[in-house]
């Protein structure tokens, strides 16, 4: 048993797809939050246009 822990403790086959996870993960975080700070200023924007343009009419 305590060797089977020692071979498991030293094993990194799998470290490389935890590395590329996490990339994956933060490129995921990065593009998420520039959308939503575009459609956040999109929806400023054209709220500020409606609010010019009632008052117009």
């Amino acid at each position: 048993m305590l060797k089977t822990m020692f071979r498991f403790a030293h094993d990194d086959d799998g470290s490389a797809t935890v590395d590329w996870l996490v990339l994956a993960t933060g490129v995921l975080s990065l593009v998420m939050a520039i959308v939503l700070t575009a459609t956040g200023n999109a929806n400023a924007e054209s709220n500020s246009a409606e609010t010019v343009i009632t008052a117009n009419d």
